[in-house]
């Protein structure tokens, strides 16, 4: 059995501080990192080889009328980077509420080590393989 490269969402903390983070896990994964407004409004198709969509949470909340947030079973994980308030607004919640229920959302302080939310995301993937593929429009 072969794992494949993770397929996550990041969420939370400031824009400049998440977009970072997302690059750094699509680096290290080897995978592509995507806007979220790429994905969810444009419906650009998601990469069969892993992916990290940056965007914030009130962003996906505003395109559930269009389509609901990206399914939970087309993901691994969902990385929220808690800074201070964990949401500013009734849709961020809603986003991770409705992340949370599905088992995977993991919250992080934007302080938190890469090395500590690799840790989390590799214990995501033990058991994927190959023949899991994601299922996304």
């Amino acid at each position: 059995m072969v794992a494949t490269a993770p397929r996550l969402v990041v969420i939370g903390a400031p824009e400049g501080m998440r977009m970072a983070r997302a690059a750094r896990l699509a680096d290290h994964y080897g995978i592509p990192r995507l806007p979220a407004l790429d994905v969810l409004v444009k419906r650009q198709p998601l990469p069969t080889g892993g992916f990290v969509i940056d965007g914030a949470a009130r962003l996906l909340d505003r395109v559930a009328g269009i389509g609901g947030p990206l399914p939970a079973s087309a993901l691994d994980l969902v990385v929220h980077l808690r800074d201070g308030d964990p949401a500013d607004s009734d849709g961020a919640w809603r986003v991770i509420r409705f992340y949370e229920a599905r088992g995977v959302l993991v919250g992080f302080r934007p302080q938190t080590p890469d090395g500590d939310i690799i840790v989390a995301i590799d214990a995501a993937l033990r058991g994927r393989t190959a023949a899991d593929p994601p299922r996304w429009p």
